[in-house]
C-alpha cells in the first residue's frame, strides 16, 4: 500500500498489467496454452495484493481459479498424450 503512495505512476500501471493479464489470459486458454495460463494466473494473483483497496480480492479470486484451471487441463491433455 505504501508503494503506491511513493510512486503515483505505480497504480495505472498495475492496472494496465492487470487488463492484459485478462485479455492475454482468454486468448491463452482459447488456444490451449495451460501452462501460460498458469503463469498469468499467478501473476494476476501477485499483482492482487498491490490493488487490495479496490479490485484486488476479485483480481485474486480469478488469478486462483486460472491457476487451478491451468493446471487440471493440462493433466488432462497429458494423459490423452501418452
Amino acid at each position: 500500500m505504501e508503494l503506491t503512495q511513493l510512486y503515483p505512476w505505480l497504480m495505472p500501471a498495475l492496472l494496465i498489467i492487470s487488463i492484459g493479464t485478462l485479455f492475454g489470459s482468454y486468448l491463452t486458454f482459447r488456444a490451449e496454452k495451460y501452462m501460460m495460463l498458469i503463469a498469468i494466473g499467478m501473476v494476476q494473483t501477485l499483482i492482487s495484493t498491490m490493488l487490495v483497496t479496490s479490485v484486488g480480492p476479485l483480481l485474486f479470486g480469478i488469478g486462483l481459479t486460472q491457476f487451478y484451471v491451468g493446471i487440471v487441463n493440462m493433466k488432462k491433455v497429458k494423459g490423452y498424450e501418452t
